[in-house]
């Protein structure tokens, strides 16, 4: 487990426990103020939960099967791939895979390159209403209404990446035209495809705590809504996560993790140029 400066460290490591694997933990750093001052916090929990630390990622290449980057500053994600790169074992990386698509698509050729299975994502995508609403009908449209914090002053990679990963998992890629709207408490995003449908994005900066989302077909809309404190998405990313190490191939394909890097890219330039 790479990076303490994230909650998800402690909620991955303790499902992992649960399951019976064996936890070894590396401290990192943050760049950004909000994450640097959680890792003294999330550290001293990880070792209430007798997990050890290893004092570099040389020393956890040598003795670990499979590797869990959760560092929440994802610039420092290429640094700490290429540093376990050697050992070619299996690494996810939480979500974002990286702060920007020059570095993600560096970390996808350097996996390549060197034949190491590589997987990312939000956990919100194994969320059972996405499930449930991806099983029943094709669906044509999405409208997603999203807890959306930041970082700095527009930073969609940090929360806005669960809506895009959310939009991804039950309609796909295929983006062509962004337009972004924003206020003091909300941003609007519309993301046209190139079938000529059109999703929508309404985050809330402050306030909201739930994830909802209306599908829609040609024959209606249904709403769904993922309770707050109901993070039993949690568990299915945790088993797709050892299946991923298992088999070595993960459930999302390269290509749509990187498309998903360049549309929160795009929606971040394109909210620039209206702030």
């Amino acid at each position: 487990m790479i990076g303490t400066d994230s909650s998800h460290a402690i909620a991955f490591s303790e499902r992992l426990i649960n399951k019976g694997h064996e936890i070894v933990a590396y401290r990192g750093g943050s760049s950004i103020e909000l994450s640097s001052k959680r890792i003294e916090r999330i550290s001293e929990q990880l070792c209430e939960n007798g997990i050890p630390f290893i004092n570099s990622l040389q020393e956890l290449v040598q003795i670990c099967d499979a590797f869990i980057i959760t560092s929440v500053d994802a610039s420092q994600h290429f640094e700490q791939f290429e540093e376990l790169s050697a050992a070619k074992k299996p690494v996810f990386i939480d979500k974002p895979l990286a702060q920007n698509y020059e570095q993600a698509l560096a970390i996808i050729e350097l996996a390549n390159k060197n034949g190491i299975p590589i997987m990312s994502c939000s956990a919100l995508r194994f969320a059972e209403e996405i499930q449930l609403a991806k099983s029943k009908r094709n669906i044509k449209a999405v409208d997603i209404i999203t807890p959306l914090p930041m970082l700095g002053d527009v930073d969609y990679f940090y929360y806005g990446i669960h809506a895009v990963e959310m939009i991804s998992a039950l309609k796909g890629m295929g983006i062509e035209d962004i337009a972004v709207r924003s206020n003091e408490q909300q941003h609007f995003i519309t993301l046209t495809f190139m079938d000529g449908t059109v999703s929508t994005i309404r985050g809330y900066l402050q306030g909201r705590q739930t994830f909802q989302f209306v599908t829609h077909t040609h024959q209606q809309s249904e709403w769904f809504e993922i309770g707050e404190g109901n993070f039993q998405f949690y568990d299915y990313l945790i088993e797709a996560i050892e299946q991923f190490f298992k088999l070595r191939e993960s459930p999302i394909n390269q290509a749509e993790t990187l498309e998903i890097i360049r549309i929160l890219e795009l929606m971040t330039k394109t909210a620039v140029k209206n702030y």
